[in-house]
């Protein structure tokens, strides 16, 4: 058993008494203080604290793996490849019904772009059509999704957005970021049907299967509409899913807006030991795989562009001051550095202690691009918490190498440089955004390979334990946690993993293809393979 306690101490045997650890240590002494315990013999197995994903958009996902068309799983490589599973859906759908994709990597594709209306018309002229990218930043759709939307050559962009056209003038259909307009799903006023409350929760329900089966025992939620939350509630009412889900609302650009929180008067940590509010989370700007990150020298080949910004700088910086002073946790998405500065400003701007600030845990999420001169001082001189997602490097760092050149990725996802500087330190996946289980990050922030095997500045790799420890100690710390879960320690909550070899002895390219056996959630038994 890894503990991944300092000192790295490997123990022999653990008991669980109800809910919680209740000994750890050496086999000899567990039978003599349990001597009528079940005796669970793990057959060569290792013991790890259970897994926390700390940053997901799981109920989001859930939808996406049973409701619309999973790029993902579909693994196109070209237009033509998009368009016949379009074509597919078309034929067994009726006329009328919209057709949704997510997880649509145009990077992946042969022409590495998205198709356009006219290449989605020509498959769907009774189905208005939305494809959705990874992480939801930019979405194509084809004539009669736009028609139903009123998007149209006279269409300007909002702020925070971009709309592309054609030589003609006329929008090509790709729509990024804020110019997705009503055909953003999560919009109060979009023209997107919604799935059915039934067919939401079923999606969810047989969805949480994946998470016990990754050993995966808690996730950090990111909802930006109220069905997003009520559904998990309405889960754990009706069906007891054994995994903690924590949650931090969205609260500026989406439905579930930071004002109504306040006014609740809900606080950080209201909740229970499966369902609780975490914080607010704020997006700032875009995905660096689009072009739409906020930096400071405009993207190559693109003298006009340095990045989409989402939220008003004013309302913003307000935003965040008023969370902090409620007693909210607040997480902040900022993927460029220009976006970067803008949070460590705001947080800078709150009127009260630095120690009084640091003891909030606020976060940064992503900040993966490679950091300007003081930034990552800034993080740790403000106490925040790095949250970020060394899986990006497999899932979509050969997309950053078509946007940046090589130079210009010294020092992305600078893991090791923000744990030199004692910058608290949390991995996840993002999920939808790369895959979901934790040893391809694991391994990616080790090997620093993208999926095309190409290294990504190895000098910002860490060793397996660091980045074990950064998913299942470290997000208990963010969350207000680590007093009762997060560490095999008699009295915490018996959440572990069993996996079929020790991950601090297995060859580093070999540590996506470790498996679990077995997941244990509060005691219970959640997934044994």
């Amino acid at each position: 058993m890894r503990t991944l306690e300092a000192g790295d101490p490997v123990m022999e045997a653990i008991a669980i008494t109800g809910d919680k650890v209740s000994f750890v240590g050496e086999q000899d002494e567990a039978l003599a203080a349990f001597p009528d315990a079940e005796i669970v013999d793990i057959d060569g197995g290792v013991v790890i604290p259970g897994i926390t994903d700390s940053h997901t958009h799981f109920k989001r996902a859930s939808g996406v793996l049973s409701l619309h068309i999973d790029f993902d799983a579909v693994e196109p490589r070209n237009i033509g490849d998009v368009t016949d599973a379009i074509a597919d859906r078309v034929a067994i759908d009726p006329p009328g019904k919209w057709v949704q994709g997510d997880s649509l990597e145009p990077t992946r594709l042969a022409e590495k772009r998205f198709p356009t209306r006219q290449e989605l018309d020509a498959v769907s002229t009774a189905n208005p059509v939305v494809l959705r990218s990874v992480g939801r930043h930019v979405v194509a759709a084809n004539s009669l999704a736009l028609e139903a939307a009123g998007i149209d050559a006279a269409t300007p962009d909002p702020v925070g957005g971009r709309i592309e056209h054609d030589e003609a003038g006329e929008p090509t259909g790709v729509l990024h970021e804020e110019a997705k307009l009503r055909l953003d799903a999560n919009r109060a006023d979009t023209v997107v049907p919604p799935d059915s409350t039934k067919d939401r929760f079923a999606a969810l329900s047989r969805s949480v299967e994946l998470l016990n089966r990754h050993g995966i025992v808690a996730i950090h939620e990111m909802p930006r509409d109220p069905d997003q939350i009520s559904d998990w509630l309405l889960l754990h009412e009706q069906e007891r899913p054994r995994v903690r889900v924590r949650f931090y609302v969205r609260g500026l650009a989406a439905q579930t807006s930071v004002y109504d929180l306040l006014r609740t008067g809900l606080r950080s940590g209201f909740g229970n030991e499966f369902l609780k509010l975490g914080g607010v989370k704020f997006s700032i700007d875009g995905s660096g795989t689009f072009g739409n990150a906020m930096v400071y020298e405009p993207y190559p080949g693109q003298p006009d562009n340095v990045g989409l910004q989402r939220v008003e700088t004013d309302e913003f910086i307000e935003a965040v001051r008023l969370s902090h002073e409620s007693g909210l946790q607040i997480a902040v998405h900022a993927f460029g550095q220009r976006a970067v500065d803008m949070a460590l400003d705001a947080f800078q701007a709150i009127a009260v202690p630095r120690s009084d600030l640091a003891a909030r845990r606020h976060r940064i999420e992503h900040a993966y691009l490679p950091p300007r001169p003081g930034q990552l001082e800034r993080i740790h001189d403000l106490g925040l918490v790095l949250s970020t997602q060394p899986s990006f490097i497999e899932a979509v760092g050969d997309a950053w190498r078509r946007v940046f050149a090589d130079d210009e990725l010294n020092g992305v996802m600078p893991v090791a440089t923000a744990m030199e500087l004692g910058i608290p330190i949390q991995f996840n996946s993002d999920f939808p955004c790369s895959k979901l289980n934790p040893f391809v990050g694991i391994k990616a922030a080790v090997v620093r390979e993208t999926s095309t095997g190409h290294v990504l500045d190895q000098s910002q790799a860490i060793d397996v334990e660091a980045a074990l420890r950064f998913m299942t100690h470290a997000p208990a710390h963010t969350a207000f946690e680590e007093s009762w879960r997060g560490h095999l320690r008699p009295g915490y909550a018996a959440d572990l993993v069993v996996v079929d070899r020790d991950p601090l002895l297995t060859p580093p390219d070999e540590l996506d293809q470790i498996d679990v056996v077995r997941t244990v959630v509060g005691g219970e038994s959640v997934f044994v393979a």
